[in-house]
């Protein structure tokens, strides 16, 4: 005949005997007890910390929950986490209570939820530091190009001076015809004055077309050319060292 229970007892899962309702280990068989999974804790966990590893550790699988919280910042663990919740959602509790236990201290799950929010919070800050650090960064490498390719240019304007000690009116003056006028960040122009003007397509960026840099020429006590290439419509964080006012 079984024994009836108080409100306090519980009957232990290996041997049978009544013991305390919270006891996690039989005091007369010495087997530990299994937790039951609560199906609701265990999606909620799933869903808003699986990312983490929330779930694993409330499982009581703490080496899957740390790989979790590792490698979360892949996007990995979310994916096979979603994977997982379906699957929960799907899976009856006695299915759910067959294979898992609760083995998870809530301590631990609150640390990995603190850590998990720290971490996304820094990585928030570093992308939101790095990505226009980096947008920028390209930008200038791409502007760089378009203030190379007027190297054939200065060099040009500079012969035509020496040799008549004027800067030409335009393209047509120069020995053997204009440069290029084509790069693949713009469009490079001869006005007045051997004054350059370079102006930038949509390659840089969208924001960036029709934005200029100018080239002005000044004659050096030598008597050669010398460039100065702050002026025009660009923003100086976008301009090599050399070409900012």
């Amino acid at each position: 005949m079984e024994a009836t229970l108080s409100a306090d007892q519980k009957v232990c899962d290996a041997c049978g005997q009544p013991i305390h309702a919270r006891a996690e280990i039989c005091p007369k068989c010495g087997v530990r007890q299994h937790r039951p999974v609560s199906k609701a804790v265990l999606l909620l966990l799933t869903f808003f910390g699986g990312g983490i590893g929330a779930h694993k550790f409330y499982l009581g699988k703490y080496w899957q929950g740390a790989l979790y919280l590792i490698f979360f910042w892949t996007g990995i663990p979310a994916l096979v986490a979603l994977i997982e919740f379906i699957i929960y959602a799907f899976t009856s509790s006695e299915r759910l209570n067959e294979k898992y236990t609760a083995g998870g201290s809530v301590l631990v799950i609150v640390i990995v939820l603190v850590l998990g929010l720290l971490g996304v919070m820094v990585i928030g800050i570093i992308a939101a530091v790095a990505i226009p650090a980096y947008q920028d960064f390209t930008v200038r490498a791409k502007v760089s190009e378009g203030i190379m390719g007027t190297m054939p240019w200065r060099e040009a304007v500079a012969d035509y001076y020496a040799k008549t000690k004027r800067a030409p009116a335009s393209a047509n003056e120069l020995p053997g015809g204009a440069p290029g006028t084509q790069t693949r960040s713009g469009t490079i122009a001869l006005g007045s004055g051997g004054v350059l003007t370079v102006t930038l397509n949509d390659s840089v960026g969208g924001r960036f077309a029709g934005k200029t840099i100018v080239f002005q020429p000044s004659v050096n006590p030598d008597g050669g050319l010398s460039w100065s290439c702050t002026a025009g419509t660009l923003e100086s964080r976008y301009r090599p060292a050399s070409c900012r006012p």
